[in-house]
């Protein structure tokens, strides 16, 4: 960490999860101590390019997370534009870069990584090169656990080159299995290190996760929401939601009920619309993706995260960009606000306030 004005500048670029990547990178994983509920590529990746930047693993995350961001960029725009014209894909592309938590994709997160290879796979498996697609897949699941829905998509499009006829199955369905494989090479080290091969799992009860239904955890968001909204009218605007987080802080818990279920409605509201206007690999994946989370809800915060784990489902800009794209209004509107919420979320996650 640095000190002084380049302290400020950035070590909060380093915050929340990315203290724990950082300290797995310098000290490795332990039993018990919630270290195995992050998947190891990117603290390897934090390990090993660390050493052209002398072990400065701030700097090391943040550059990191800007060259995966600028691949995003260049795939992101590359996919959408081989499925609807020029508009869609830029407007797709600026969405991204203007999201009110788009700041994580410079971060010491993995956001920026996981969104890579994501649409890495998602270009191969598109085009027929299964092999580079199942390693970018392995890899996505060695980043985080949702990677392994990739398998979703990239059975689309090899059943859909194949014209739904099973029979025609052939040698490359091996390398969709490598998503999978992805989990069980972790599997296999926390097997070896530790003799529990399903650690990651529960060390998320470091964060009081634990397995319910997605109607459970909607039923659970919704309760929250009507809490934190009589917070909101009861209390000061401010405490709900810039209080700094801190153990039994009923006003911070407020507020982020309240913005978890704004971005969980948001991204419902985008993919129903989506649903008949994407091609059915995105749709699906991206269903799949957004309902994951919510079988591993928090206690206190059913949609803990939720908000960030939607900046990784690129299907939701895509669907934006369909909706704005005769609307010169409402892309504006939508710009506009996305820069308004990212300069207050970036200060509040800048201020080590709790943000997603």
């Amino acid at each position: 960490m640095f000190r002084g004005a380049l302290g400020h500048l950035l070590n909060p670029w380093a915050h929340w999860d990315g203290v724990w990547y950082i300290k797995i990178a310098t000290g490795g994983y332990a039993d018990g101590d919630g270290s195995t509920a992050f998947f190891p590529l990117f603290p390897m990746l934090l390990r090993y390019v660390g050493l052209v930047f002398r072990g400065n693993l701030v700097i090391t995350g943040v550059v990191i997370s800007l060259v995966c961001y600028a691949g995003c960029v260049w795939l992101l725009y590359r996919l959408v534009r081989s499925d609807f014209d020029d508009e869609v894909a830029s407007r797709a592309v600026v969405y991204l870069a203007v999201g009110p938590l788009s700041f994580f994709l410079q971060a010491v997160y993995t956001e920026s990584l996981f969104l890579v290879l994501t649409l890495a796979c998602f270009v191969f498996a598109r085009e027929g090169h299964w092999r580079l697609a199942g390693v970018m897949g392995l890899l996505a699941t060695l980043t985080r656990s949702t990677g392994v829905l990739l398998l979703v998509p990239m059975a689309y499009y090899y059943y859909e080159r194949r014209g739904w006829k099973l029979r025609r199955t052939d040698a490359h369905v091996a390398n969709l299995l490598m998503v999978v494989e992805g989990v069980l090479v972790w599997m296999a080290y926390l097997s070896l290190a530790f003799g529990k091969p399903l650690l990651f799992s529960s060390a998320q009860a470091q964060w009081e996760r634990g397995f319910a239904f997605p109607n459970y955890t909607v039923a659970r968001a919704v309760i929250t929401l009507v809490w934190g909204l009589r917070k909101l009218v009861s209390a000061e605007f401010y405490r709900v939601f810039w209080e700094v987080p801190r153990p039994g802080s009923e006003y911070s818990t407020a507020g982020t009920n309240i913005i978890n279920m704004v971005f969980l409605v948001g991204a419902a509201l985008l993919l129903w619309y989506g649903a008949r206007r994407l091609p059915r690999a995105y749709s699906w994946y991206a269903l799949a993706a957004l309902a994951y989370p919510l079988f591993f809800p928090s206690q206190d915060v059913p949609l803990a995260s939720y908000p960030r784990f939607t900046l990784t489902v690129f299907p939701l800009y895509v669907a934006l960009a369909l909706y704005t794209r005769d609307k010169p209004r409402a892309h504006k509107a939508v710009v506009i606000v996305g820069l308004v919420l990212l300069v207050a979320l970036t200060a509040k996650f800048a201020a080590f306030s709790w943000v997603a």
